[in-house]
């Protein structure tokens, strides 16, 4: 064959090929969209990966190129371990929120250490409370409210990672905990709704580790994650208008214990209480405690220490804290009462009116069908007994 005849053939051949690939990729959009799309076509994969029992963490910088596409307010991915990473150029951008939202569709009766070296063992995860009214599941309304926390973040140019974002998961508190450990994250967030054998008890409060949690790693973020719980617990209920009960400090919590990083449980109102249920069944109210956790959050890295990434993600430098007056330091110490009887309301302009609640909490209820396994061992918020974790 000459070299004339070999060009033109191959240049036939050539056009043959692309036609072919063009047709074949149709019904994906065309070439021109995969030529351009950010994952070239493949299916969008989430981690999954779960640090080892010594608490050894990726290397930060590696992290950074684990983050898939955020399509769009109310999409999800299955698996866990989801990262989005926040806008670039954001004051955000390299501040990593985590997200757990509590529980899940069925809970783990296999047990795992309570914090890091410990003797004693608890559940895995256990499947939360239902609504004393509504039937709403607690790790479906966790969810919901994350899901729309995880928008909102995105939207302020946060980085975002998410424990779960489906309910048929299977992820032990331990495990929950080793994810915010992986991305040193500057803020994990854990979404719950309490329960209690009084069905009177009703308001929010939210909850961190001691300042004398037996495990050092936990121990050592109890300034931040106290302050992390104060500013979420006063936006919070500031937002939705819920009572707001006081900041307890507990050490039993096996996805606070492992955890190395600032950590609050925000319990967002009482399933057990009728008013309370039917408030967060309402899509106001979810939308509303999104934001308000999302208020929390800015409050809080506006009040403490900033972290600086250069911008290849570099170790952070901390630059000098905020110092607290003496008349924030009272302050704050007011808001962690010892009795959540004692607690104290936001001021009236951030209540709703009766006529408001109560229109908020009989609007019309779409929730699954499915429901949680009943509750056992409720105890009151004011013991130091296990809450559903």
């Amino acid at each position: 064959m000459s070299q004339k005849k070999f060009k033109k053939f191959s240049a036939s051949a050539r056009l043959a090929v692309v036609c072919a690939l063009s047709l074949s990729l149709s019904s994906c959009g065309g070439l021109w969209d995969w030529m351009w799309t950010r994952d070239y076509g493949a299916p969008l994969e989430t981690n999954d990966l779960i640090v080892d029992d010594q608490n050894t963490s990726d290397d930060i910088n590696t992290l950074f190129e684990n983050a898939v596409t955020y399509r769009g307010a109310g999409s999800t991915h299955t698996g866990t371990d989801i990262y989005y990473l926040g806008e670039k150029g954001s004051p955000n951008e390299h501040r990593i929120i985590v997200i757990d939202a509590g529980h899940q569709t069925q809970g783990s009766s296999e047990l795992e250490p309570n914090g890091p070296d410990s003797i004693e063992l608890k559940a895995e995860v256990t499947w939360g409370a239902k609504g004393v009214y509504t039937g709403q599941a607690e790790y479906d309304l966790n969810l919901r409210v994350a899901l729309l926390l995880r928008d909102e973040l995105i939207k302020r140019g946060y980085s975002v990672v998410m424990i779960r974002e489906t309910n048929n998961v299977h992820i032990s508190n331990m495990e929950r905990a080793q994810i915010a450990n992986k991305y040193q994250a500057d803020a994990y967030v854990r979404i719950h709704a309490n329960s209690w054998t009084d069905e009177e008890m009703h308001g929010a409060m939210t909850i961190c580790q001691s300042e004398q949690n037996p495990y050092p790693d936990c121990a050592a973020h109890y300034d931040q994650s106290a302050l992390l719980s104060l500013c979420i617990l006063d936006e919070f209920c500031a937002r939705t208008g819920i009572t707001k009960l006081n900041m307890r400090e507990m050490d039993n919590m096996t996805g606070t214990n492992w955890s190395r990083v600032p950590t609050t449980i925000v319990e967002m109102g009482f399933l057990s209480n009728t008013m309370d249920d039917k408030l967060m069944a309402t899509d106001f109210f979810r939308l509303e405690a999104a934001i308000g956790i999302a208020n929390g959050l800015d409050l809080y890295f506006e009040s403490t220490y900033v972290q600086v990434f250069d911008e290849f993600g570099n170790e952070p430098q901390e630059t000098e804290e905020v110092a607290d007056t003496d008349e924030q330091e009272e302050d704050a110490a007011e808001n962690v009462l010892a009795d959540p009887d004692e607690a104290e309301a936001p001021e009236a302009e951030n209540f709703p009116s009766n006529e408001m609640k109560e229109n908020q909490a009989t609007q019309e209820i779409t929730e699954p069908t499915d429901t949680a396994a009943p509750v056992e061992n409720i105890v009151a918020p004011d013991t130091d007994a296990d809450l559903l974790e």
